[in-house]
């Protein structure tokens, strides 16, 4: 076995993994979100920084792969980051989209993974490395079905049954509680709150919740959700043509935790569409070495990404 180092870095936290012949470590950083007039390449490195001071890192390492939500768009920017992670770690580095990182981590090969988060991306990749990208729009202009959309559903319709305007639901208790109150400092601290979506996103927790106990308004949003995120399961398997074993549809995100009313609705919706909703092999961070040998369909896509290929 080679040392090897995967980052898996989102919105919410950054982790790193190194691989020995001897073991393996974790360390884990901050996460990093768009921020007005900012690349994110800086808070990026910083990130990876605080992770690999919770390690001890070797003086060299055979590959790194970096699966990044916020990947500079910038092909620029983008060499100057992987630059600065080959120099901090020590090895030859190739700096992806977190949803290609997920996608080896989950199937390993062909077949479409819903990554769903704060934010929502599908990626589809066909045997042949043919590939398709849908949403990463970001909150305002896309991510259905993810996080923050369900969070965001879930505080207006509170909202709307506080003021009698909506049918009662559970959720405003709990939309309070969130909040820490329904008074104008309350509301004034949220909109003010500079991790305001990542707070938004965090209410899913609490609608998916309800929605297991059998809260009806909770229930409706979930499965708004579902049907949202299997549209776009088809949609990436039609762009492809996939057919056969590829079109299995597997998943990373800790709001598609099996059991949950989510993860039910978004079962019954694909498997209507003849779309297997299967169990992801392994999280993102393992999918590191399968990328790293160019293993299956991702060398295609790897070359894609080089800095300076077409985006």
């Amino acid at each position: 076995m080679t040392t090897t180092i995967t980052i898996d870095g989102g919105k919410s936290e950054l982790r790193l993994l190194l691989r020995t012949p001897a073991g393996r470590q974790l360390g884990v950083g901050p996460g990093f979100s768009y921020q007005p007039d900012d690349n994110g390449a800086d808070r990026i490195l910083t990130a990876i920084r605080g992770a690999a001071a919770t390690i001890s890192l070797p003086a060299q390492v055979a590959g790194v792969v970096a699966g990044l939500t916020g990947v500079p768009g910038d092909h620029a920017e983008r060499r100057r980051l992987t630059l600065a992670i080959e120099k901090l770690l020590g090895g030859p580095t190739v700096v992806v989209e977190d949803s290609i990182l997920a996608h080896a981590g989950a199937l390993g090969g062909p077949g479409v993974v819903l990554c769903v988060g704060t934010g929502t991306t599908v990626l589809a990749v066909a045997a042949d490395g043919n590939h398709a990208r849908l949403d990463g729009w970001g909150p305002h202009l896309g991510d259905r079905g993810s996080a923050f959309a369900i969070g965001l559903a879930g505080m207006r319709a509170a909202t709307a049954s506080y003021d009698g305007v909506g049918p009662t639901t559970v959720l405003v208790d709990r939309f309070v509680a969130a909040l820490g109150g329904s008074d104008l400092a309350s509301l004034q601290r949220y909109y003010r709150d500079p991790a305001m979506i990542a707070r938004t996103a965090a209410f899913a927790r609490e609608v998916i919740d309800a929605a297991t106990q059998a809260d009806p308004v909770a229930g409706h949003i979930c499965t708004k959700a579902a049907t949202d995120l299997a549209d776009a399961a088809e949609a990436a398997t039609a762009r492809l043509r996939l057919s056969g074993a590829e079109r299995q549809v597997s998943y990373s995100g800790r709001v598609l935790s099996p059991g949950n009313f989510l993860h039910q609705a978004l079962s019954a919706e694909l498997d209507a569409r003849g779309l297997p909703l299967v169990r992801p092999r392994a999280e993102p961070i393992e999918g590191g070495p399968t990328l790293l040998r160019g293993s299956g369909p991702y060398a295609g896509l790897l070359a894609h990404h080089e800095p300076g290929a077409d985006a």
